[in-house]
C-alpha cells in the first residue's frame, strides 16, 4: 500500500514538473522582453544644492552618480580611512574576529587623535575593537589594529607606515588608483589623497562584506568588566544613526558607515542607506557647524538620501507590443500592410519630473518600404533608436504582428510582370517582330517575283 502512494507521489511531481518549467521560462521571459539602459547621463537638478564643500551621491543599483559637487578634485581621505582599515582587517582575519588581543605598549606606538584609552593589559576580541573603530572612529583602535595586522606580515619598516602602503595598494585592486593612504588615522600628512568616487567605490566593497554594515551602524557598544578590562560604553559618533548626541540628525533607511573631522577637511560623513531595495551611498566633506550649531555634513546627507528616494524613478519610455509604424506588403489578395511594434520595453532610469513626451525622441529605421508576402510574425522589419538629449540610447528591433500570407495569382502575375519587363526579354520581343516583318516583306517580294515570272512565261 505504501508503496503505492509513493509511486503516485512521484508520478504526480513529474506531472507538476512541466508546470514549474514553463513559469520559469515565463520569468525568464519576462526579464528577457525589458531592456534597462545604463551607459547615459542624466542632468542634475538645478535646484539641488549642498552646504558643504565636497558632494557625490550614488546609486548602487544603477551605477550612476546621482549629484556631485566638486567631486573631480583630490581631497585627503580623512576620516573614511577607517574604513579602509576595517576592510583590511576584515578581509584578513574574518574567520577569526573572536581572538582576543591584550593591548600593548607596542600595540598603542604612534597613536594620535581621537581615542578611547584602551589600556595596557585590557583584553577585547578583535570584532570588540573593529566594531569601536567603524562605529566611533577611534584612532588609538585603528593604530592597536594595524600593529596586530603587521605581526603577522614580513617587513622592515615601520608598521604604520607599512600598513598604510598596503591599504594603498588594496585600494588600487579595488579600482582607486588616485588615492594613497600614509597613516591609519585620516589626520593630515603631507602625501595623503583620494578622491570621492573613490572613497564611495571602497564603501561599495566594504558594505559587500557580511557583519561590515552592521557595525558601522552600531549605535551602542557595552564592554563588560573583565580582570584588566574596563567596564566601558563605548557610543556611536554618526547621529545619523544614534540620537544619544541629538534627535536631529537620525534618519530612517540609513544603514551605516563614518563620521569624523580634521582641521583641514572639516566635518566629513560617508553614509549608506536603503530604499525599495536599491542602496545609496554618499559622502559629504568639508562640512561645519552654522551659527546655530547645524552641522552641515548631517544635513546634506538627509537632503541628498531624500533625493535619492524621490528624486528619480523608471520609467517604460517604449513598450514591447505597441503599434509604432507600419511597412506595405505585396502579394496578399486581403492586405497590402504590416504594423510594426517593438520586439521589448525600455525602461529608463530619469529624474522624477521628466518630460517624456518631450525629451524622449524616436528615430525608425525601415530598411525595405515594401515586403514580399509571405511574412512571418516575429519578422524583423526594422529597429527603432531611443534618444535622449540627444544621445542615443539604446536600438530595439521592430516586428511584424502578424503574419501575411502569399495569394499565388498574384505572385504569379507579378513574377510575369517582372519577366516580360527584362531588357532581356524586351529586345527578344523586338527581334522577334523585327524578323517577322523582315519575313512577311521578303516573303512579298519574292511571292511577287513569282508572281511576275509567271506573268512573263504565259
Amino acid at each position: 500500500m505504501k508503496t503505492k502512494k509513493l509511486i503516485c507521489i512521484v508520478l504526480s511531481l513529474l506531472c507538476l514538473l512541466p508546470l514549474f518549467s514553463r513559469a520559469a521560462f515565463a520569468q525568464k521571459s519576462d526579464d528577457d522582453d525589458k531592456i534597462i539602459p545604463t551607459d547615459y547621463e542624466i542632468p542634475e537638478d538645478e535646484n539641488m544644492s549642498v552646504d558643504s564643500r565636497y558632494a557625490l551621491l550614488y546609486s548602487e543599483y544603477d551605477n550612476r552618480f546621482l549629484y556631485s559637487r566638486r567631486a573631480d578634485e583630490l581631497v585627503e581621505p580623512a576620516s573614511t580611512t577607517k574604513i579602509m582599515v576595517g576592510v583590511m582587517i576584515f578581509e584578513k582575519f574574518a574567520d577569526r574576529l573572536d581572538t582576543e588581543v591584550t593591548i600593548t605598549k607596542k600595540l598603542t606606538e604612534g597613536k594620535e587623535g581621537l581615542s578611547v584609552y584602551l589600556e595596557d593589559d585590557e583584553v577585547l576580541t578583535l570584532r570588540q575593537l573593529l566594531t569601536i573603530l567603524l562605529m566611533h572612529g577611534a584612532n588609538d583602535v585603528s593604530t592597536i589594529l594595524a600593529h596586530y595586522y603587521m605581526q603577522d606580515v614580513e617587513h622592515n619598516g615601520d608598521d604604520l607606515e607599512d600598513f598604510a602602503a598596503l591599504m594603498t595598494a588594496r585600494a588600487a585592486e579595488l579600482g582607486c588608483e588616485k588615492t594613497v593612504y600614509k597613516n591609519v588615522t585620516g589626520l593630515h600628512t603631507q602625501g595623503v589623497k583620494t578622491l570621492l568616487s573613490d572613497i564611495i567605490k571602497i564603501a561599495v566593497h566594504a558594505a559587500s562584506i557580511p557583519g561590515f554594515l552592521e557595525m558601522t551602524s552600531t549605535d551602542r557598544l557595552i564592554i563588560e568588566k573583565n580582570g584588566p578590562t574596563h567596564y566601558r560604553v563605548i557610543l556611536s559618533r554618526n547621529d545619523l544613526v544614534s540620537t544619544y548626541t541629538t534627535h536631529d540628525y537620525k534618519t530612517p533607511g540609513v544603514t551605516g558607515m563614518n563620521f569624523g573631522s580634521t582641521d583641514e577637511m572639516g566635518e566629513c560623513l560617508l553614509v549608506s542607506s536603503e530604499y525599495d531595495g536599491k542602496r545609496y551611498f554618499a559622502v559629504i566633506m568639508g562640512g561645519k557647524k552654522d551659527e546655530n550649531g547645524v552641522q552641515t555634513v548631517y544635513t546634506d546627507a538627509k537632503k541628498l538620501l531624500e533625493y535619492a528616494r524621490t528624486g528619480f524613478k523608471y520609467v517604460d519610455v517604449l513598450k514591447k507590443g505597441v503599434i509604432t509604424t507600419q511597412v506595405n506588403v505585396r502579394f496578399n489578395s486581403t492586405t497590402d500592410v504590416v504594423t510594426l511594434v517593438p520586439s521589448k520595453t525600455v525602461s529608463m532610469y530619469l529624474p522624477a519630473g521628466t518630460d517624456i513626451k518631450q525629451e524622449i525622441t524616436f528615430k525608425r529605421i525601415v530598411p525595405e518600404k515594401t515586403l514580399d508576402a509571405p511574412v512571418a510574425e516575429g519578422y524583423r522589419a526594422g529597429e527603432i533608436i531611443v534618444v535622449y538629449n540627444d544621445q542615443e540610447i539604446c536600438r530595439v528591433p521592430l516586428v511584424t504582428t502578424a503574419s501575411v500570407s502569399q495569394s499565388k495569382i498574384l505572385y504569379t502575375l507579378d513574377r510575369l510582370e517582372k519577366f516580360v519587363k527584362q531588357p532581356v526579354v524586351i529586345a527578344s520581343f523586338i527581334a522577334f517582330f523585327v524578323f517577322l516583318i523582315l519575313f512577311i516583306i521578303l516573303k512579298a517580294v519574292i511571292e511577287g517575283q513569282r508572281k511576275k515570272r509567271k506573268r512573263t512565261i504565259k
